[in-house]
């Protein structure tokens, strides 16, 4: 043993894994933490720790929280902007760090109620690495030596497709899986795809999961060789009073209430009823009295749903809540649409910009990015007729953005120019608004005139698992607000008629089999070509021909290559004038491809018709407007929209009339139609005004 690991009594397990070794390491850094893993995959380091608190915060679940952030001097890099260091997390830091939550959450045994912050910092970054899977590893491995009371070692890994096969991949906007799972099954699932068959998805799970064998075994090894401590956790004093046969018929009665809010309301009256009773015997800890409330409500309602083969609204195991959706509602939007499903609404809205000003530009690791496809999504308090306060968006409001883009950025034209950007706002939600916003983006962006290759759908799957082995797993169809609260999994697919393009799975079990996952993409296709219909039905099939009026205009041109430097001018004379007198915005490409982006027509048209004039040389024999730039003795000099101007010469000025000096018939500035006579090989150009 060299002298630095008898200093740290340094821990280390190195596995194959991905194309090459990934090594843990224990006991070098951080070593307060109650669990620190450094993580190393190629020139990548990761720092994962595990910290728990003493207090403890009864209520539904384990106060977790998890913070994913990336040190730009990881990749030597120095902050952009004023600020030179590291500030609010980034989207990406964002939906990685509830990436490792969602996968890792399930995993905490019933009843731990101790505070637990993970955090992840990358400290080098290899852009051959992807250090959300590798974060996702190392906080499972943490965790794993903490040890904190879990069920199960979790990891994450993230599949992609490659000529004909699956691969251990870094993210990519064609097939892209990433999966948090346990050696029994999966925990987690994120996807974006190009519609792909249901079958196809199962086979990249089921190769993901296989692919995570090696990383189980390390951390196991790893758990075993550290040897740690169990940590004590205090778990709530659960009354030992007697729930009252009384209040169980309450919330019997509460079942039978199809309408949401008569329901909640007779809750509210047992839980006061409850807290009276609590109280009168000596029990003021609220958090534990309203806990054990919630529980045997949910115990009530999921024995409800099971015996009674019905929900809690009324409908049946596989009904989907009836469906309202209009587009074109805001007329000065450059599209619309309202897409109602039960008490869930999402308002949203599409904006066509300049892919040059009004694109988003991410500063990440490996350097600046530029999106020209965004959907934000919006959870105002009134959606659930509630007070709240108004802050900007949070972890929530951004994964539920980033599943409705991934759901529908396959799907845009490739030669689509532009910047789009779409915003959800949730004005009304009571379960599934996530997958309003899909549907409604869908169409929006369709009355908006994008050529969306096929309408996309979406639809949220429940779970009410079975408790005893008699039992059947019950697969709910686009669950309400109460059926995410007591069911055991939120199964979000979308996709077109054809197939898949998005998928994201949470739980509340520890893990899910690759059988339900089976069944509940089977049911999910049924349930989402059924809201397709409607959609057709209800509002359009196909883009519509044209865009708003009021949207900007985005015209292209090919021009020669050689004719480039014509159109630019000398340091940019002629574009820059250009772009001043048509108020448009013009990219040029190298191969020639001219953009320009005009919010009127007549700008557009003005533009175009000037980079023609500018490329293509003039005519003989045609028209054009112009400008009398000089006059001399025998003649005047017009600019007809070229980099040379044409001479008129006095004969040509006035029909039927000879004049002895233009300025008779002329004078500067003036505007005139002038018609191209002849141009000589050193490219003087002839003009008449008399023959135009």
């Amino acid at each position: 043993m060299n002298k630095e690991s008898h200093f740290f009594n340094i821990i280390s397990k190195k596995i194959e894994w991905a194309g090459c070794p990934l090594t843990l390491e224990v006991g070098r850094i951080a070593r307060r933490a109650l669990g620190a893993v450094t993580v190393y995959h190629r020139d990548t380091v990761i720092l994962c720790t595990v910290c728990v608190g003493k207090e403890v915060f009864f209520g539904s679940g384990v106060p977790l929280s998890v913070y994913y952030q990336e040190k730009l001097s990881s990749a030597g890099r120095i902050p952009g902007g004023f600020v030179k260091r590291e500030g609010k997390p980034s989207e990406y830091e964002t939906l990685v760090s509830r990436y490792i939550d969602r996968m890792l959450r399930p995993s905490f045994v019933k009843g731990f109620f101790h505070e637990v912050q993970i955090v992840c910092t990358v400290l080098s970054y290899d852009i051959d690495t992807d250090p959300g899977v590798l974060s996702m590893i190392g906080a499972s491995a943490a965790l794993a030596i903490s040890g904190l009371p879990i069920q199960e070692i979790s990891a994450g890994a993230r599949v992609g497709y490659q000529n004909g096969q699956f691969t251990l991949s870094s993210p990519h906007e064609a097939f892209d899986v990433l999966i948090g799972a346990t050696p029994s099954g999966t925990s987690m699932i994120e996807c974006q795809a190009t519609a792909c068959t249901e079958e196809f998805i199962l086979e990249a799970l089921k190769f993901g999961h296989q692919s995570l064998k090696p990383i189980f075994e390390g951390i196991q090894w790893l758990r075993d060789s550290v040897k740690p401590h169990h940590f004590f956790h205090a778990s709530p004093e659960y009354l030992s009073l007697k729930f009252p046969a009384s209040l169980r018929k309450d919330l019997e009665e509460a079942c039978c209430l199809t309408i949401p809010r008569a329901r909640h309301i007779h809750l509210e009256k047992a839980l006061l009823a409850w807290k009276g009773l609590c109280e009168s015997q000596g029990h003021v800890h609220l958090e534990h009295i309203e806990s054990y409330f919630y529980e045997k409500w949910r115990q009530v309602a999921r024995n409800y749903i099971v015996t009674e083969k019905k929900r809690l609204d009324g409908r049946k195991w596989d009904e989907i809540r009836p469906i309202m959706c209009e587009v074109g509602l805001l007329p000065r939007c450059h599209g619309s649409a309202l897409f109602t499903r039960g008490d869930t609404q999402a308002l949203v809205t599409v904006t066509l910009g300049s892919r040059q000003d009004d694109s988003q530009m991410i500063e990440r690791l490996s350097g600046v990015e530029r999106e020209y496809f965004m959907l934000h999504y919006c959870f105002p308090p009134y959606a659930v007729g509630e007070v709240g306060k108004m802050f900007a968006p949070g972890r929530r409001e951004i994964g539920h953005g980033r599943l409705a883009q991934k759901a529908l950025i396959n799907l845009l034209p490739k030669d689509l120019n532009c910047t789009v950007r779409l915003a959800s706002e949730i004005t009304e939600s009571y379960g599934s608004s996530s997958m309003a916003t899909v549907c409604g983006a869908s169409i929006a962006l369709m009355d908006a005139g994008i050529r969306l290759k096929a309408p996309v759908a979406g639809i949220a799957m429940g779970l009410i698992s079975k408790e005893d082995p008699s039992d059947q797993d019950v697969l709910l169809w686009d669950i309400s607000g109460t059926e995410d609260f007591l069911g055991d999994m939120d199964f979000k697919v979308t996709g077109t008629s054809q197939g898949i393009t998005a998928l994201q799975v949470d739980l509340k079990i520890n893990t899910l089999t690759f059988e339900i996952i089976e069944q509940a993409l089977a049911q999910a296709k049924v349930g989402r070509l059924q809201i397709l219909q409607t959609m057709e039905q209800q509002t359009i099939s196909a883009p519509r021909d044209t865009v708003s009026v009021h949207a900007p205009r985005l015209n292209r041109i090919k021009i020669p290559v050689d004719k480039i430097r014509d159109l630019v001018g000398p340091g940019g004379k002629h574009i820059k004038q250009l772009c001043d007198a048509s108020q448009s915005k013009i990219d040029i490409g190298e191969d020639g491809q001219v953009s320009i982006f005009s919010y009127r027509a007549e700008d557009a048209e003005y533009a175009l018709k000037a980079i023609k004039n500018l490329t293509q040389g003039p005519i003989i024999g045609s028209v054009y407007d112009g400008v009398v730039k000089k006059l001399l003795d025998f003649g005047a000099f017009v600019n007809f929209g070229f980099p040379q101007d044409g001479l008129v010469h006095v004969t040509e000025i006035l029909a039927g009339k000879r004049l002895t000096h233009p300025s008779e018939h002329l004078k500067e500035g003036q505007s005139v139609q002038v018609r191209v006579l002849d141009i000589d090989k050193n490219g003087k150009v002839q003009l008449s005004i008399r023959q135009a």
